[in-house]
């Protein structure tokens, strides 16, 4: 039986982690306290020094791995009509706050074009109470 073999895709390798890792990684090798000095810029580091790169590469590594982006959200203008998801307030042309938040529930607005496509659950449970 033959099978398949699956190919890597190359565009979804995070490339950014990647080389961030090798850095950590070469820092953590070349500055690992050993009999073999380390100089950097002409300067013998000394075994302090040496565990400091060392913890910093650590710090790096332990970044990459544990660090998680914050949700992005679409961000509109001012300029577009918007509604809050759970008290559904509509917020006209120039009405919605700085923050993108409602005022009521503190709930972040979207868009109004296209809402109730987001939502079918929504606009059902309105089609009902009329």
């Amino acid at each position: 039986m033959l099978q398949k073999i699956k190919r890597i895709n190359v565009k979804k390798i995070p490339w950014g982690k990647v080389l961030v890792i090798a850095y950590a990684l070469i820092i953590i090798l070349g500055a690992w306290p050993t009999k073999i000095p380390y100089y950097i810029k002409g300067h013998e580091v000394g075994p302090l020094g040496r565990w400091a790169l060392v913890t910093f590469g650590f710090f790096i590594l332990g970044c990459v791995f544990f660090y998680k982006p914050s949700k992005k959200r679409k961000m509109f203008t001012k300029q577009e009509k918007s509604i809050c998801p759970m008290c559904e307030k509509v917020f006209m042309l120039g009405q919605a706050p700085k923050d993108q938040n409602c005022p009521k529930c503190t709930y972040p607005l979207e868009p109004l074009k296209g809402f109730y496509d987001r939502h079918p659950e929504l606009k059902d449970i309105k089609s009902e109470n009329n």
